[in-house]
């Protein structure tokens, strides 16, 4: 009984272990991997709730605890035609649950784009990273001219860095 105690409790510490220090980890596929399993329930809940609320794409950062800045968009037509005064609390509720304090999400054909989600360094300085979930993504949707930035990682989740 002590072994098993014991046991659960060391796989415990390296649960949260890993999972408070993947951002902090080198860039490496392994660590888009090991973030994306950890966190994909949240990334989809907020994508199906952007969803059903209609939303092409959607930005929110928490600033302070009482202060949110929330931004979103319909389609109209070829363009985007931004909401005013949206109220994105039923997307971002899982989100903040997970301790996130920003979120922008971004609907590219038939995937959704997890935009700004890290930063990495590379021969050409610092890019901003993103994370995609969906089928049939083209990298001339989501990559600079010229660059091949999309990754698969597993399933429909794929990591791209420009």
């Amino acid at each position: 009984m002590k072994k098993l105690l014991l046991y659960l409790s060391l796989s415990l510490i390296i649960y949260f272990v890993t999972l408070k220090t993947v951002p902090y980890w080198p860039e490496s596929k392994v660590k888009h991997v090991v973030y994306v399993l950890l966190n994909s329930k949240s990334f989809v809940k907020a994508i199906r709730a952007t969803e059903q609320e209609g939303y092409v794409s959607i930005q929110w950062v928490q600033t302070a605890p009482e202060n949110e800045v929330s931004l979103a968009w319909v389609s109209a037509g070829a363009k985007y035609q931004e909401v005013s005064n949206p109220d994105l609390s039923r997307i971002v509720v899982p989100y903040k649950e997970s301790g996130f304090s920003s979120l922008w999400l971004q609907k590219e054909g038939e995937a959704w784009i997890l935009r700004k989600a890290f930063t990495f360094k590379s021969e050409y300085g610092v890019g901003e990273g993103a994370y995609a979930l969906g089928k049939n993504i083209d990298p001339k949707d989501v990559c600079l001219p010229k660059v091949q930035c999309l990754e698969n990682l597993f399933d429909n989740w794929y990591v791209i860095k420009n």
